[in-house]
């Protein structure tokens, strides 16, 4: 698809609200009804400053005097005069005598009005920013934060746009205007590309004209804006711009085309929710069987079926207040019975009908089950939903032996969980080695060790027959009768493929698709465990049961289907919890393999030539899948500072205590009354707090490490900033992590504690 010409189709999204045109950089401008704009922005916009004389700088924001600027008007007359104000009823020329001495009074030194691109004294006085020349901003935007901090006096002169647009049609969940990003669009006759979002400084605090200081502004837009409010424009083609004129955005029919999601599972939640987050505003639709809203399936095995507690979360991928501010149609229990590719619309069971532009099977896999062994008398298990989970959950109360089929990962971890309970466990695997399509075998008995360690009992190369009883559960080998009280089948996945045969495509073992997730009809898309991906490596295809790959391929295949560039392909990475020990495994795993080299004994890594194995190492994983990626760079501690926007005012300073010998690039772990366990962090001589656990799921930060001003979790890789907590390289919906403002005083270490 890439490459290809896709048809356009233009749509009216808003209309043009306000026009500001600022002549002098950081003081006050002058709303327009009609304004003409080229290559610099808007004609006359930011075209003065008021510079320094000594050092033909322009004005310091960083100094105090500056503060006052944003106080100071400017206009241009229609014969282009530049006037300006201290009081809105005076104006004057830029370099009437008057005005220069009110300059110098406010800036405690010599400074005048002087035209961009001027020479003096043989220097050019030129821009201190050189970003996109035109901002615009939402009316939506500015509700939004209005209704967030409605005590504040929100006017749109405080943020400075070129440009506020009405954008009544907007995509829901996110700031209106980023859908204009990366898409050219029309105002009158001016065409505009939206670049990026604005980052915003103290500046949108400070008392402006009619407009009182409030920092609470600052603070709010770090909390739910990433920093971010506007965005910046360039310009395509010069033109005309004035009040009213509609917003028109020049759009690929696939951004407006229904789409429907087969699988209500975390590929096909996460490609719903990225189609949204890059910008297309049809219709989307998630048809699930199951009556959950979509949730991660690797807890299930790792932590949700200890008996301890009974609870065990799930860990979300969009709920149903996800689903309604994305604007998501989310069917549960709605059974998917037919494709009718021709027409293209999907039925149910209960007869609905679902029309398509394109189509996503993400439609998982069954585990596979042993012949003629359960009987019915809820003995034998497996886990692939959580009512699996759920009931295997309760079965494990009361009981004292199991028996586990399969030396994969997930029959490892249900080993693990059970003997974590004491519960007896006997594993059987037909293969001699655990893990035998994945680990080469230094790692394999590695692994096999540490379960013995803990009282598995291994029965390798071993086909049993197994009989189900009332009370009992029989293994027959090698002339032997084991008894347990439970059977838990772990050998596997087959695909749920049979919709996608039926419907005529292309299939084996698994959906066949490239590695964008298009099949052999360019309209449908197969995401997940259901899909086997075609590469230049593997022409075959091979399907990928992680979670990783749900959460890459989901992304993969929301760019494909708006035509948007692709990344190149990911690094593979895997994770697997046994006991006290996290496999990680990144690349692409060759039982075959022979180490290149090999660190440590309790917690060893080993690098291969295309894969690395570390156990409890994920500093080691982390930066060798970044190598594998091109992506390695020097480790960097740098980081901002917190923004100085008064944090004291909402938190109560609390005692930390001595924390002794704390070296740069470490994190250690604290208890806080009132707050509970967090993370402290020292990058360079600068401390930061953050909370203990990751957001996104159960791993602890404090085992996390640094790297550019982060800290990065542990299991997912995921990296929170530790000035503002959002997250990023983390799965889609990730929320921010609460931080802390950390100070050292005497060898003592406090902490800011908001208060509710």
């Amino acid at each position: 698809m890439e490459g290809d010409v896709l048809p356009m189709t233009a749509t009216h999204i808003g209309t043009v609200d306000a026009i500001w045109r600022y002549p002098v950089s950081s003081v006050g401008g002058q709303r327009v009804v009609r304004a003409q704009a080229g290559q610099t922005g808007l004609i006359g916009d930011r075209s003065y400053a008021i510079f320094d004389n000594e050092t033909l700088e322009p004005a310091n924001p960083a100094k105090k005097e500056w503060y006052g600027v944003p106080r100071l008007l400017a206009r241009l007359r229609e014969d282009g005069r530049l006037e300006m104000s201290v009081d809105n009823i005076e104006w004057l020329g830029y370099d009437d005598p008057i005005l220069r001495a009110n300059l110098c009074r406010l800036y405690e030194r010599q400074v005048c009005v002087r035209p961009y691109g001027a020479s003096v004294s043989g220097k050019v006085l030129a821009h201190r920013y050189k970003l996109s020349p035109i901002h615009l901003l939402s009316r939506q935007s500015l509700t939004k934060l209005q209704s967030l901090i409605p005590e504040s006096l929100l006017d749109e002169r405080r943020f400075r746009p070129n440009i506020v647009v009405d954008l009544p049609a907007h995509q829901v969940g996110r700031p209106p205007e980023y859908q204009l990003i990366g898409q050219d669009f029309q105002l009158g006759d001016l065409r505009l590309r939206g670049v990026k979002p604005c980052g915003r400084c103290s500046f949108t605090t400070l008392n402006q004209f009619g407009i009182p200081e409030d920092r609470s502004v600052l603070r709010t837009l770090i909390s739910h804006f990433d920093k971010d409010f506007g965005i910046y424009c360039e310009v395509i083609e010069d033109g005309w711009i004035e009040e009213g004129d509609p917003v028109i955005v020049n759009q690929p029919a696939s951004y407006q085309s229904p789409v429907v999601v087969i699988g209500g599972g975390q590929a096909g939640a996460t490609v719903a929710m990225m189609l949204r987050e890059y910008g297309h505003t049809g219709s989307i639709t998630i048809l699930g069987e199951e009556g959950h809203t979509p949730y991660e399936r690797p807890p299930l095995s790792k932590s949700f079926i200890r008996p301890a507690p009974k609870t065990s979360p799930l860990t979300q991928v969009m709920s149903f207040a996800d689903a309604e501010r994305l604007e998501i149609f989310l069917g549960l229990n709605e059974r998917v019975v037919h494709i009718n590719r021709q027409d293209k619309v999907v039925e149910t069971a209960h007869g609905a009908s679902y029309p398509y532009g394109h189509l996503v099977i993400a439609t998982g896999g069954s585990a596979r089950q042993i012949p003629m062994v359960s009987r019915g008398h809820g003995r034998t298990h497996s886990i692939r939903t959580v009512r699996d989970a759920e009931h295997l959950q309760r079965a494990f109360e009361g009981t004292q032996k199991v028996f586990v089929v399969g030396g994969g990962w997930l029959g490892l971890e249900i080993a693990s969980a059970a003997r974590k309970i004491s519960i007896d466990v006997e594993l059987f695997a037909r293969q001699a080695n655990l893990c035998s399509r994945v680990l080469p075998e230094v790692v394999a008995e590695f692994i096999a060790h540490e379960h013995t360690r803990h009282g598995v009992k291994f029965h390798m190369g071993c086909e049993p027959v197994f009989y189900e009883y009332p009370d009992r559960v029989e293994a027959h080998f090698d002339g032997c009768i084991e008894i347990a009280d439970l059977l838990i089948v772990a050998i596997g996945m087959t695909a749920n493929d049979h919709l996608a045969k039926h419907a005529g495509l292309d299939c084996e073992d698994g959906v066949l698709t490239d590695e964008d997730g298009a099949t052999s009809d360019p309209d449908v898309f197969a995401v997940g465990d259901v899909s086997r991906q075609r590469s230049t490596q593997c022409l075959r295809g091979a399907r990928i049961e992680s979670w990783q790959n749900a959460i890459e391929q989901a992304g993969r295949a929301a760019k494909a289907i708006l035509g948007l560039e692709r990344p190149p392909p990911y690094v593979q990475r895997f994770w697997s919890d046994q006991y006290d020990l996290t496999i990680q495994v990144a690349g692409s795993p060759d039982p075959r393999a022979l180490p290149v080299s090999h660190d440590g004994t309790t917690v060893p890594f080993w690098q291969f030539e295309t894969f690395a194995v570390g156990i409890n190492r994920p500093m080691d994983v982390h930066r060798f899948a970044a190598k594998l990626a091109g992506t390695e760079s020097e480790q960097s501690l740098e980081v901002d500072s917190h923004p100085g926007d008064a944090v004291a005012q909402e938190a109560v300073r609390q005692l930390i205590g001595p924390i002794g010998e704390f070296s740069p690039g470490e994190v250690k772990q604290v208890s806080i009354a009132g707050v509970g366990e967090i993370v402290l962090a020292r990058v360079g001589d600068s401390y930061f707090g953050i909370q203990e656990q990751c957001p996104h799921a159960n791993a602890s930060l404090a085992e996390g490490f640094l790297e550019n001003g982060r800290i990065i979790c542990p299991l997912h890789f995921a990296e929170f900033d530790l000035v503002t907590g959002f997250a990023s390289s983390a799965p889609k919906g990730c929320p921010k992590a609460v931080t802390y403002r950390v100070e050292t005083e005497d060898d003592l270490f406090y902490i800011w504690v908001p208060q509710d």
